[in-house]
């Protein structure tokens, strides 16, 4: 036989609203994806193989959903070229990866921003 558990909020809308604060801090850290892809933007310009620089400029930000943000290139060839194709002889330089690897202070500091959201809507309850 499980425990009963009872849960008593004594001041029920402000519960009410410090956890739409939290699901806000969560699921919309727009300023800190935005400030992170100012910076990973022209990071991977400039990691970007360049033939004739057409890849590495084609690289920009967009939204995928309230809580992501996509480094994109629109260029048809890019994924080949990052990932690889040995079957065509292309050998993967993996440009976007290793960006973020290199320098991981962009994305801790998102990262950091995005938790002190949480700590802070978490300390109104």
């Amino acid at each position: 036989m499980a425990d009963a558990i009872t849960v008593e909020a004594v001041n029920g809308p402000a519960f009410a609203a410090a956890l739409e604060d939290a699901k806000k801090a969560a699921t919309e850290p727009k300023e800190a994806l935005a400030a992170l892809a100012r910076v990973l933007v022209p990071a991977a310009q400039a990691a970007a193989p360049k033939r004739t620089g057409r890849l590495a400029g084609s690289h920009k930000a967009e939204a995928a959903e309230p809580s992501k943000v996509r480094v994109v290139t629109d260029t048809p060839y890019a994924a080949v070229i990052h990932w690889g194709w040995p079957g065509h002889g292309i050998r993967a330089q993996k440009w976007l990866v290793a960006t973020w690897l290199r320098d991981p202070g962009p994305l801790d500091a998102a990262t950091t921003k995005i938790q002190a959201g949480l700590d802070q809507a978490s300390a109104k309850t």
